[in-house]
């Protein structure tokens, strides 16, 4: 999944994050993205996905919920 630009801001040293989300985190939530993109195209092993599929969900999620309050005040 690419994020646009809407996605992302500058945080208090000027590195551009996923908003809610760390340095750290942004770096790891965009391996772990292209990392199981690239998995994606061979068919899953088992249903309940991989520890790199939690940890980018568990990132996502943060992200979401990060953005979803500023995401109500748009409408």
């Amino acid at each position: 999944m690419a994020f646009d630009d809407d996605n992302y801001v500058l945080d208090a040293d000027g590195n551009l994050v996923l908003f809610g989300l760390t340095l750290d985190e942004t770096r790891e939530f965009e391996c772990l993205d292209e990392l199981i993109s690239t998995l994606r195209a061979t068919p899953p092993a088992s249903t309940g996905g991989s520890p790199n599929e939690w940890r980018w969900l568990v990132l996502y999620e943060k992200h979401e919920a990060a953005t979803r309050p500023f995401l109500k005040t748009k409408h």
